[in-house]
């Protein structure tokens, strides 16, 4: 599945642009045939009348079809080359808006498939609760997770097969148990933690196989004051398939080990969310 290039593949081409403005005049051409075919009727005009007029109004509509597609072809070029208008593209679209754009992008068979209702797009958060008592460098996700209530909502770190998802967003929480008994990270209120300095300090990076799906950023981007948005949550300006198959492989990498005063069991998750593919 190749890579979307944003010049080509989200900036509408010259020919649907052009497309969708000969049709807008094609309706306007009907509407002024139909009043100007009225008005022949209510005149009286017999046949040779409206035969010359006939001739005046295809060449009337030749200019006209000249002079848009001149303006279109300006305004296209003009818009093609502005940071403002393909950056206006993207900007606020829902993850499904992000699916759509991207969406030829997928393998024949599942664009088939979207198109004929065999397949469906559905809103997905896959997440995974790790314990992180005495490790620096945690796999967030690993081959040997089950599926299981309160751990994980996916098999083996792997999309099932036909399953693509647009991954937009991920969120990283923190927890810890109120006692050294307090040791199932399933009870843990995640979400309602702030961040230890070992994570905010820390890295996270994200593959899938061998291909980088981000790189190693600070932790510190989870850990904002954006009250618009859900806590802890890092939202990708460039969006990435995950492909069925293959290792999903986040990692979290602190200087040390979490510890502290009352720190007991400390745990975190993640959570993917995105749109993904889904039989109908």
């Amino acid at each position: 599945m190749a890579e979307i290039n944003e010049q080509n593949d989200l900036y509408p081409s010259m020919e649907e642009v052009e497309g969708l403005e000969e049709a807008l005049l094609d309706k306007e051409e009907e509407a002024l045939e139909k009043e100007e075919d009225q008005d022949d009727a209510t005149e009286g005009i017999g046949e040779l009348g409206r035969s010359r007029r006939w001739r005046r109004r295809r060449a009337r509509r030749g200019r006209r079809r000249t002079s848009r597609r001149r303006a279109i072809r300006r305004s296209f070029n003009a818009g093609s080359r502005s940071t403002a208008v393909k950056t206006g593209l993207t900007k606020s679209l829902t993850s499904k808006g992000q699916f759509e754009l991207r969406r030829q992008q997928l393998p024949a068979d599942i664009q088939k498939a979207l198109k004929d209702a065999r397949m469906q797009t559905v809103d997905a958060a896959i997440y995974t609760v790790k314990s992180i008592k005495d490790k620096s460098d945690i796999d967030l996700m690993e081959a040997s997770d089950d599926k299981k209530a309160g751990r994980t909502n996916l098999n083996r770190a792997q999309l099932d097969s036909s399953k693509y998802f647009l991954l937009t967003d991920i969120v990283l929480e923190y927890a810890h148990g109120s006692s050294e008994e307090d040791n199932d990270p399933a009870d843990f209120a995640f979400g309602q933690f702030a961040f230890p300095p070992q994570i905010t300090n820390g890295t996270f990076e994200m593959t899938l196989g061998t291909k980088v799906i981000l790189p190693e950023i600070s932790c510190a981007v989870f850990d904002d004051s954006d009250t618009t948005k859900r806590k802890f949550q890092y939202k990708l300006a460039n969006p990435k398939w995950l492909k069925p198959s293959m290792d999903i492989t986040p990692k979290l990498n602190m200087p040390k080990s979490v510890a502290g005063d009352k720190v007991f069991n400390p745990a975190v998750k993640i959570t993917l969310l995105g749109t993904m593919t889904e039989k109908a």
